[in-house]
């Protein structure tokens, strides 16, 4: 089962996922929105499900009838999942009814489209829509950046740890955590001002966040002088890898730190943990405290260290 993708010239227009089994419809709207906007498809309610949370469009054509779930079974699971919740939903339907299109709106869609299509309506009202998720989006990225760092905040760690966990969970593939803490960072704010720890700060936070190489790899501001990064779909030797560049990264912009007895330059101590989802008696909370562990041990063996046991 995979999407039918339509070609276009700029992939950073839109993407809209079309749910529904009239492939002349389909097709349509592929032709509609050719080179303007990305255009997937699914044939059932199952599927257009599955592609949903796989490819996460920006917007879905979904229509009512369906030869599995219907479309409003289809809106309904869809708005249950928090990783789909946030999609804009457009119903589509040959039926010209109130009661069918005040059940739509009251599943949570946004919008309400008969067939059949009248071209500069359905592209109007999907452009404008397009346009809403965008400032919308925009909206939420500020509020998920740390004002000091400009990495993503605690905030968006957590929402985005316990996202890839279920999507590890039902990919069945291994998620790891790093926990990245700045070595005697309260010695460097009493010896150097705290106008030099907010630059450290911000410098640090720019070398780990030069050191993962995925799109997936999420780096945020877990609170004070502690990062973490999120690797989904990553083994612990892999993992252990990618934090001991980071160790060597930080070390390697060679900011004086007179204090720290070993070094002279600030380093960071890094613990890592990785688990295989779905993990009860873990979850993506207990990965965090495993992580946490294993950074308190980094820290007691001497400081400038990644451990993941």
């Amino acid at each position: 089962m995979k999407a039918n993708w339509v070609e276009m010239t700029d992939q950073n227009s839109g993407k809209i996922l079309v749910i529904d089994d009239d492939a002349i419809f389909t097709e349509t709207i592929g032709i509609l929105f050719d080179q303007e906007l990305s255009v997937i498809s699914a044939e059932t309610g199952e599927q257009g499900i599955t592609i949903a949370q796989s490819e996460l469009p920006d917007l879905i054509l979904l229509d009512i009838r369906m030869p599995d779930i219907d479309g409003y079974e289809t809106c309904r699971q869809l708005q249950a999942n928090p990783e789909t919740a946030a999609i804009p939903i457009i119903f589509l339907t040959a039926k010209n009814d109130s009661t069918n299109e005040a059940m739509g709106l009251e599943l949570g869609a946004i919008d309400y489209i008969t067939k059949p299509i009248v071209p500069r309506i359905i592209k109007a009202r999907v452009k404008n829509h397009l346009t809403q998720k965008r400032q919308r989006d925009e909206l939420e990225n500020l509020s998920a950046i740390d004002a000091l760092t400009g990495i993503a905040n605690r905030r968006r760690l957590e929402e985005y740890l316990e996202t890839e966990w279920r999507r590890a969970a039902r990919n069945k593939y291994a998620i790891s955590l790093m926990i990245i803490d700045i070595d005697n960072f309260k010695s460097f704010n009493d010896t150097y001002g705290h106008q030099a720890g907010d630059d450290c700060l911000r410098h640090v936070a720019n070398a780990i966040a030069a050191s993962p190489q995925r799109p997936s790899d999420l780096v945020a501001r877990y609170g004070g002088e502690e990062f973490c990064v999120v690797l989904p779909d990553t083994p612990e030797d892999p993992a252990l890898d990618m934090a001991e560049r980071v160790r060597e990264n930080v070390k390697n912009l060679a900011i004086v730190h007179s204090d720290s007895p070993e070094y002279k330059v600030v380093t960071v101590s890094v613990g890592v943990a990785t688990a295989m989802p779905p993990d009860e008696k873990i979850g993506y909370e207990g990965l965090i405290k495993i992580a946490d562990e294993h950074l308190y041990h980094a820290k007691e063996s001497g400081r400038n260290r990644a451990l993941a046991s």
